[in-house]
This record gives structure tokens, sequence and C-alpha cells, in this order.
């Protein structure tokens, strides 16, 4: 997996801060996450740790993040220092982590979508599994597979859709995060039959998809219409993948 956040830390981290979406993916990362209370929580491709940390908040017992990005590892170090919380962090692609660690509940923020082939993301889903514990979930927010750029370009939600093209059995996604300069990334768009196919080779013993939970004080809280496009051509999706 090739998806280094290295050289645009400033501009991920602008996007996250004022992403008016965040608040409503990481409601839906807990509600889907089952208990929490106590729990050992990974947080793959983890960023700065914004939902092991969330997860901390809620009660989990620990939270430890991992992700490719030395830069977004530094951030995320610093950050928990400075709010003085318990979270902990390491340095590794998702392919390459070392075994022996087992977690009751493993969150995968934006990882799978940066799958360039459905050989990766079945290589991917078997790497992650022997870090599920066995009664323990993966929570998964992906790229969409029913999203399409002819329905909207996503930029009043924080991140803008440049284009999007046939890619393999899929789609390939240029997406860009604002700033000065602007932060320009790929992601993959993959159908609903690979995903499974792929967890289910992994090892995992169900899969079910969830839509972000939107409540009516998110709706209140903004002009009227504002989100018909994260309803009707929503460009995440979640997945609990059970082992």
């Amino acid at each position: 997996m090739s998806a280094s956040y290295d050289s645009i830390v400033d501009q991920y981290m602008a996007y996250a801060n004022a992403s008016p979406t965040r608040p409503i993916e990481v409601r839906t990362m807990l509600r889907l996450s089952g208990e929490v209370k106590g729990k050992s929580v990974l947080d793959l491709a983890c960023g700065s740790g914004y939902y092991g940390r969330e997860f901390l908040r809620h009660g989990a017992g620990s939270a430890h993040g991992v992700d490719q990005s030395q830069g977004m590892i530094d951030f995320a170090r610093a950050l928990s220092t400075y709010r003085g919380d318990d979270m902990t962090f390491q340095t590794h692609d998702v392919m390459d982590m070392p075994s022996g660690s087992e977690h009751d509940i493993v969150l995968a923020a934006y990882l799978f979508n940066y799958a360039a082939s459905l050989e990766e993301l079945r290589r991917m889903f078997a790497a992650v599994v022997p870090h599920v514990k066995h009664g323990g979930r993966l929570v998964v927010q992906t790229l969409n597979p029913d999203y399409r750029l002819g329905l909207g370009d996503y930029a009043a939600y924080g991140v803008k859709v440049l284009e999007e093209t046939p890619w393999k059995q899929g789609a390939r996604l240029r997406l860009e995060f604002p700033g000065t300069p602007p932060a320009l990334i790929t992601n993959y768009r993959w159908e609903r039959a690979h995903y499974e196919q792929a967890i289910r080779a992994a090892g995992f013993s169900a899969v079910s998809w969830h839509e972000p939970v939107l409540e009516q004080a998110d709706i209140d809280a903004r002009a009227e219409g504002y989100w018909e496009g994260y309803v009707h051509n929503c460009m995440s999706v979640n997945l609990v993948c059970e082992r």
C-alpha cells in the first residue's frame, strides 16, 4: 500500500479539523463498534489519532495507532502529549505490521480505499485479520461503491473529487484537500462484492454494510438542503467485519 501523507500533513489536518462530516463519521464508528468500555482498540491508518482518541474518551481501555506516514505519527504523538491522553503510536505499513498483537476493536477509517487492485485489497484484509481477536470486530470506513462523481464532486463536505476514471474492475478517483498548495490524493473504488470476497477470504465470519448516522441535530445545524449530496451520493460507507 502506498499513500504516504508525509508531505501533506498540514493540508490533511486543515481538512480534518474543518470537516463537517467528521462528527457523523466518528459517531457511526462508535455505534458500529458495540461495547467500547474497557476494550483494546487498534486504529489503522490513524493519521492524527482522532478515532483512537475518541474511543479512549468514550471509555476504551487502550488505543494504539498505526500509520505508514512518519510525519502523521510525529504529529499524533505531539498531539497526545499536548492533550495528555494515553494513546500510543507506531509507524508501519499495514501490510507489514508485526504479529502477536490482537485487539477487541480494530478501526480502519479510509484505509482500504488505497488498494490499487483486487489482489491488494485481498492482501490488506488478510494482513489485518490476525490483529482482530476472535469475537472481536473490524470497523471500516471506505469509499462508497455507490458514489459517482457525475452526481456531485463532494466539495461541500471538505474534499473535492476532481476526476473519476475506470480502473481495472473498479474506478480510480483523484481527490483534492484544500490548502496552499492543494494536496492531491488517489483513491480506488471497488464494488461491494469485491469487498465481501476479500473479507471472507481473509477469514472473517460475517460482514455487514452501514450508512453514516445522520441525526436531526446535524440537519438543523446547516442550511436547508445542505446534506442532500451526503444522503443521496455519500462518498463514504461503513462495514463491520466480525471474527
